[in-house]
């Protein structure tokens, strides 16, 4: 799978549908996506293939950890299929775009191999507090 990369703002329409951008549409062709919430920052809209080794990880922390069906829980109760239709809008449930904050408009940032939904407010103040852990995070992967 070919890598998400940019930033796009789109709206979303009265109905909670919002187009994804065509850049990404042309690279998640597997459908349907799944889209949730496990940070509290932002929405993740996974490609199918994407999801699949994320579902392993689910099952086996499951497994390896006494109380890790709290978490399975957590987060595939706050998980949802979504299927781009005709015009390539996908529907937002209003419950799970307003815990991430979203109103009428959605900023998509392609994250290698997952698409964020953010609030462009809360993406702008994300992005004006760094992490300490950056510069050492930067040097490892670009040298």
């Amino acid at each position: 799978m070919p890598g998400l990369l940019g930033r796009h703002e789109y709206q979303i329409d009265a109905k909670g549908r919002v187009s994804l951008p065509s850049a990404f549409r042309r690279v998640v062709s597997e459908k349907p996506l799944v889209l949730l919430q496990w940070q509290d920052s932002h929405l993740d809209l996974f490609p199918q293939e994407t999801w699949a080794d994320i579902r392993k990880n689910l099952l086996s922390h499951r497994r390896a950890q006494r109380d890790g069906g709290a978490y399975l829980r957590r987060i595939t109760s706050s998980a949802v299929e979504v299927e781009p239709d005709n015009h390539g809008r996908i529907r937002i449930p209003a419950w799970l775009g307003e815990q991430a904050g979203l109103g009428g408009t959605v900023l998509f940032v392609g994250a290698l191999d997952r698409i964020e939904l953010w609030n462009p407010a809360r993406f702008e103040e994300d992005l004006r507090e760094p992490d300490p852990e950056d510069d050492r995070f930067a040097a490892q992967i670009f040298g």
